[in-house]
């Protein structure tokens, strides 16, 4: 209105109101379908990311696994295979670093995706993809390459439109990291107003309908004259185990012989790949994570159990679950195939850059026996007779468990959700003819899913930017796989782990690992990575002054990028207080706002326990005995200084706030035994001694007084 004739550029003046306008004609371009026309290198490649979900580092064929995956094991022999390639032990902190080139705690999703982010977590751990990084779609986008998507999402909202990809199809809950396979409802194209281009139709499969999507981007992305980059994240293998019954069934005899005797045969395939070190012996069965109970199906803490010690009824069951595992991942390299094969008959293949590989490691949720239902609780229903045939169907929510699990992270320890090497390390594999030679030895530079956007941005002849949309851009932590993956040296560099407890740090052969869930006091651990990958002899005893090293070094990332693993805020936690069978009186002072949220004071977890925490601004009162938790809550939300009491007799359980009881039920009984989570002030950094998850931490106020008193 004042320069009608554009000749004072404000946009060094004004970088806010740029943002804010970009955004919008961003919106509209979405909306109409017109993108800018830039022009990346001549020679730039395609690029294709196939990512699985859940897949164990031995699952596929090409990694020594027995599923038949011929077109990804084809996709390995003509390309570049790692054997020490590492992800952040989940799925969605994985996707943030995969998208950006940032751990996670960069990107602000440093544990879960979630609308409501964690109390006093601070930027690391909002939920979401924060402002100031930068995806691979938004980077390439802005070069002029066109952005598809199909499959899962699950880094929070904004979503993948909004973050750089120009079409999708997949979740439609940002949010949700499971949904029903066979229900088209679950899935939505993107931008909205886009007609569907292929009907759910009668027999629905998501795995397979995701492989058709992309098929049917890659014919739109033709009509365009640029590359494109398409991004395929299944949601396959992940639970709920779903498949076909008719390809089931292909896989039931296989698994008929149980995991003991599977495990035997993937290791010496392994051996014979030069995966492995030929003198690896098998380790022992791998530990059941220390849970409740009936989550742990009767196993927390104590290895997996012989497969012939199982009642045959449950062997049956199990390799049922694990012949439905087997069928979404045979789904997976069928689909693979469809698009390699796409792209061969397009002339599209030899300069398309494709990679494929897992977010976590195998998942051993919950127990040997795995769960059914959406809850996720309780003890597994034992499926016979004609009950077997609904495992994997329509309606059904089910895991196949850690047993299996054990044996998709064949030789190597634990699972998802740690950071020792069952959690962290997957499956690579990158083909790129143009560019690339095939190579029969394995790349076994020590990497981690954050160099994956570096690369693929190396490849592509694209920089990354300082800033975009008037934001300043955090550099990436990641680096360029392309020297690697010819065969040229690579500097060494040390690598952090860190998950809700779980952390670790691997530096040249050497790494430490702190543990969760253990049957024994949680300590930094020490393992010899280049001798001992299955971390089955602990070092740390005999070089303490090297654990002391690596571990300031860990603290000292941690610090850098915001990764709280909750330790206890006052120092060493109390255990002397016993509060079995004794009336108990939890009283603490704490200054609320309207964002308060967490633990104020809490003892006990999975079995036993009291917990005082404020549900954004509510005080709550909650105590579990023998896994079953009772709950008193306050009517509102409250703010201000306040003198808050629980109270636990043999009749009654209140919770009064400034002396007023403003909760009081029936008490259910005193706590009937001493558990064994410490008491800790500010946090419950254990397992959950309430309704929440745990780890939980204070934040948004401040805690001036704790006291408890038994009588």
């Amino acid at each position: 209105e004042a320069d009608r004739t554009e000749q004072r550029n404000l946009a060094a003046e004004m970088p806010d109101r740029v943002a804010e306008m970009s955004k919008a004609w961003e919106q509209w371009a979405h909306e109409v379908g017109v993108f800018p026309k830039r022009k990346p290198p001549a020679d730039a490649p395609n690029v294709l990311v196939i990512l699985a979900d859940d897949l164990g580092y031995s699952d596929l064929g090409a990694y020594g696994g027995e599923i038949p995956t011929p077109n990804l094991d084809r996709l390995a022999a003509e390309g570049v295979r790692f054997s020490q390639f590492t992800n952040s032990a989940r799925c969605c902190p994985s996707r943030a670093s995969l998208l950006t080139g940032l751990h996670p705690h960069e990107t602000g999703v440093g544990s879960f995706a979630t609308a409501r982010p964690r109390a006093g977590g601070g930027p690391a751990y909002t939920g979401h993809l924060s402002d100031d990084c930068v995806t691979l779609a938004e980077a390439l986008g802005d070069a002029g390459y066109s952005t598809w998507m199909v499959g899962k999402w699950h880094l929070g909202v904004p979503g993948p439109i909004d973050r750089g990809f120009q079409n999708y199809y997949g979740y439609r809950n940002f949010l949700a990291h499971s949904e029903n396979q066979w229900d088209p409802q679950h899935y939505v194209r993107l931008p909205e107003g886009r007609t569907e281009e292929i009907p759910a139709g009668e027999g629905f499969y998501v795995t397979d309908q995701f492989t058709a999507y992309a098929r049917e981007f890659l014919r739109q992305a033709r009509t365009q004259d640029r590359p494109w980059f398409l991004y395929l994240a299944h949601s396959s293998p992940h639970f709920p185990i779903q498949a076909p019954r008719e390809s089931i069934e292909r896989h039931l005899e296989t698994y008929r012989r149980g995991w003991d005797v599977l495990r035997v045969e993937r290791l010496a395939r392994m051996k014979e790949l030069g995966l492995i070190d030929p003198a690896l012996p098998l380790p022992p069965r791998s530990m059941v994570p220390v849970d409740r109970d009936d989550i742990a199906n009767g196993h927390p803490g104590v290895p997996n159990p012989a497969w012939d010690d199982l009642d045959p009824a449950r062997r049956e069951d199990l390799a049922r679950r694990m012949a439905t595992f087997a069928a979404m991942v045979e789904h997976v390299d069928q689909g693979v195939g469809m698009i390699l094969d796409d792209l061969r008959a397009s002339g599209e293949l030899d300069n398309t850059l494709v990679l494929f590989l897992s977010d976590n490691g195998a998942c051993y949720e919950w127990g040997p026996f795995g769960f059914d239902g959406p809850s996720r609780r309780g003890l597994t229903t034992l499926h016979e007779g004609v009950d077997l045939q609904r495992i994997g169907q329509d309606g059904t929510h089910q895991s196949y468990g850690s047993g299996w699990a054990m044996l998709g992270n064949t030789p190597l320890n634990l699972y998802k959700h740690f950071a020792h090497e069952g959690g962290i390390s997957s499956p690579l594999v990158v083909r790129w003819p143009a560019r690339l030679a095939a190579r029969a030895d394995w790349v076994a530079t020590p990497t981690h899913i954050m160099d994956v956007a570096p690369t693929i941005l190396d490849a592509a002849g694209v920089a990354y930017p300082n800033q975009r949309r008037g934001v300043t851009a955090k550099p990436q932590s990641g680096i360029s796989l392309l020297p690697a993956m010819r065969g040229e040296p690579v500097a060494e560099r040390s690598i952090a782990y860190e998950h809700q407890l779980a952390r670790g740090l691997r530096r040249g052969r050497w790494k430490i690992v702190w543990g969760k869930r253990m049957p024994t006091e949680p300590a930094w651990e020490l393992y010899d990575i280049e001798n001992d990958r299955a971390e089955q002899n602990d070092l740390a005893a005999e070089r303490p002054g090297l654990v002391e090293e690596l571990v300031r070094e860990w603290e000292s990332w941690a610090e850098r990028v915001g990764a709280d693993p909750f330790p206890l805020p006052d120092g060493p936690a109390d255990t002397s207080l016993s509060i079995e069978g004794v009336d108990i009186t939890v009283r603490a002072e704490v200054e609320i706002g309207p964002g308060t949220h967490g633990v104020v004071l809490a003892q006990g977890g999975r079995v036993h326990g009291f917990s005082l925490h404020i549900d954004r601004g509510t005080p709550v009162f909650e105590l579990r005995r023998d896994g079953v938790v009772q709950t008193l809550r306050a009517p509102t939300p409250i703010q201000g200084v306040h003198q808050l009491r629980g109270r636990l007799t043999a009749a009654t359980v209140d919770l009064s706030i400034d002396g007023k009881v403003v909760a009081s039920e029936r008490s259910a009984g005193l706590l009937p035994g001493q558990p064994t989570d410490a008491r800790e002030v500010g946090a419950d950094s254990q397992t959950a001694a309430g309704s929440y998850e745990s780890p939980n931490r204070f934040g948004g106020g401040r805690i001036l007084s704790t006291n408890v008193v038994t009588r």
